[in-house]
């Protein structure tokens, strides 16, 4: 087959000379002599030149050897490609058999890309396996809210016995929220390095470790010190469980899981007093045992994540695949298997300070999730208010006993239980409404919830007085819980949309608002409850919450042009919609 025109060289494939012609509008076949190799081996490959790719692409002839399922061929690994993919290539590659008459050793890119179907791509897990994942993390997530509820009604004795202040109890709580708001900075590229799986397993072990650390504590330093990393390993459950809701649905799905997720971090907060009150209220137990009790449950816990859970990072098992299909095919196929993630990879360290620099700067430059986060930011800080003030107004208040005050933790179950259930009138409108408005249809409940956390905080203010009947505040905090509900919700449906395949690094930013705010909620609020009154703790809340409610009501009718003009979330949406597309999609020439 005579050549086009245009510039030529020499590569040799063992020893078998061709031509290649670097025209961008020329492709030349190449065919391997029946002479010198098996029949069976026999392979065609093309080298084309395009305009819009760096390095040639090579494609095999389906018609005769193939790849596995799901490889394509690529780019030639050159000079030029090496320097600028950072790519860590083996001795092998570097052999005297494969070289360009120039001295260079030349061998190809096999993209290694899910097949479509694949029974291993977390998209395609079955209906069960989707229904186990979620379970077990959304438990995890649930002991980690119950964590909270424990701890603050027990704050009585453990003051007693450990010989410590009401602030210096607190700080208990405040520092774990802190620990849940800076380790999901560093969450991303843990998952990315050791996959969510590890992850989740590793950080189960070290919360079991600080439970059983808190209820050996002898002193505040002690506790201090397992409480700060209770946070940091706890708040995987808090951060990794939205990563995963994505990794294994489609946005039009995400919408129940991401509630029943929702669900338990809300109602555990509940959970917890309910629980353990009866605990705090036996002298033989008190808060020690309330930290036993809750290592029994971890350890139970362990079992079925190690067992149930499976990896659903698709960057991590693609390079899985890579590597094991490197082991098991090596060289046969003139490349290298070679998982996109793969290419232009950095260093662990420096991986993780790009991540943490990436989700501070989405909350200075991105307005939709600056402002998104400083509103779940306050309806966290009210919700942790509750779970913290509530023993102070009942008993303070209505001179509630400790189980009595155990018992009107209900209200947060009920309020959680009520915006759960919201959430399937949500879940119907987004699909009626997606097509006409887009990914704002995600924000009708949040619009409603908005309004109603500042009713519910004027509601439970201006009733809590010793003349008014205590179900009326009771009324109220059910009234907050329900609208906290669509509010937390969105800020993780709306925000992994917006942000697509950068959802962990915006999840990131806007958990560290929201705890950093919560965190100091529970530093002042029983201080604020003094100075002014529950009444009037409320009311200014309420205030605030009631300005913040203008924040979905912006989004929907600025949030198509917001995101036109900015720099990150355009680009990653539309990253987002080519990702679910390859699974509908039959791969182009081009592999």
């Amino acid at each position: 087959m005579a050549p086009s025109r245009g510039s030529e060289s020499t590569i040799s494939f063992s020893g078998l000379e061709t031509s290649r012609t670097l025209n961008e509008s020329s492709v030349v076949d190449f065919r391997s002599s029946e002479d010198e190799i098996n029949e069976n081996e026999k392979s065609v490959v093309t080298i084309r030149k395009t305009s819009t790719l760096t390095n040639p692409i090579i494609i095999a002839d389906p018609t005769l050897k193939e790849l596995p399922s799901g490889c394509t061929y690529g780019p030639i690994i050159d000079s030029t490609f090496r320097d600028t993919s950072n790519l860590e290539l083996e001795d092998e590659l570097f052999g005297s058999s494969n070289n360009n008459g120039n001295g260079e050793d030349i061998y190809i890119i096999i993209w290694v890309d899910l097949p479509i179907g694949s029974p291993i791509n977390p998209l395609n897990f079955s209906t069960k396996r989707k229904y186990g994942i979620m379970t077990v993390a959304t438990l995890f997530t649930c002991l980690t809210a119950v964590n909270v509820g424990a701890f603050s009604i027990g704050l009585g004795s453990m003051m007693k016995d450990l010989k410590i202040t009401r602030f210096q109890a607190s700080l208990g709580n405040g520092l774990y929220n802190l620990g849940f708001a800076i380790t999901p900075l560093v969450l991303a590229p843990l998952s990315e390095e050791f996959g969510r799986r590890w992850t989740y397993a590793i950080a189960v072990i070290i919360y079991l470790l600080m439970h059983i650390m808190l209820a050996l504590a002898k002193d505040l330093g002690t506790m201090i010190a397992a409480r700060v990393l209770q946070g940091c390993s706890g708040s995987v459950a808090a951060t990794l469980v939205g990563g995963t809701i994505s990794d294994i649905y489609i946005p039009a799905d995400r919408g129940l899981p991401t509630a029943m997720f929702a669900f338990t971090a809300m109602a555990g907060s509940g959970f917890g007093p309910l629980m353990f009150c009866w605990v705090e209220s036996n002298p033989k137990l008190e808060w020690r045992w309330m930290w036993w009790i809750q290592s029994m449950m971890i350890t139970i816990l362990i079992i079925p994540i190690f067992l149930i859970l499976r990896e659903t990072r698709e960057p991590v098992i693609l390079r899985r695949q890579a590597k094991k299909l490197r082991k098991e095919r090596g060289l046969s196929d003139v490349g290298r298997y070679t998982a996109r993630s793969e290419i232009g990879k950095i260093s662990f360290w420096v991986m993780m300070r790009s991540n943490c620099l990436r989700a501070i700067t989405f909350l200075v430059v991105e307005p939709i999730l600056l402002f998104f986060s400083t509103w779940m930011g306050l309806a966290w800080g009210v919700l942790y208010a509750m779970v913290t003030g509530l023993s102070y107004v009942f008993t303070g208040t209505y001179g509630f006993s400790i189980n009595q005050v155990g018992l009107i933790y209900i209200t947060i179950i009920i309020g959680a239980t009520i915006g759960f259930f919201s959430n399937f009138l949500q879940d119907a409108t987004y699909r009626r409404k997606v097509e006409k408005v887009g990914i704002e249809a995600r924000l009708y409940s949040p619009m409603v919830g908005g309004l109603g956390l500042a009713i519910g905080c004027f509601w439970f203010g201006l009733s809590s007085q010793p003349n008014i009947h205590w179900i009326m505040p009771s009324i109220g905090i059910v009234i907050i819980m329900a609208s906290i509900f669509p509010i937390y919700l969105s800020g993780f449906v709306y925000i992994s949309e917006c942000y697509g395949s950068y959802a962990s690094s915006a999840l990131a930013a806007q958990s560290f608002l929201r705890n950093v705010v919560a965190a100091a909620f529970v530093f002042f609020i029983l201080d604020m409850y003094d100075a002014l009154t529950p009444r009037w703790t409320s009311v200014t809340w309420g205030s605030v919450a009631l300005l913040l409610s203008t924040v979905p009501f912006i989004a929907f009718k600025f949030g198509p042009k917001i995101r036109s003009k900015s720099k990150y979330s355009k680009i990653l949406m539309k990253e987002e919609q080519e990702r679910l597309l390859r699974e509908k999609q039959v791969p182009n020439e081009l592999g």
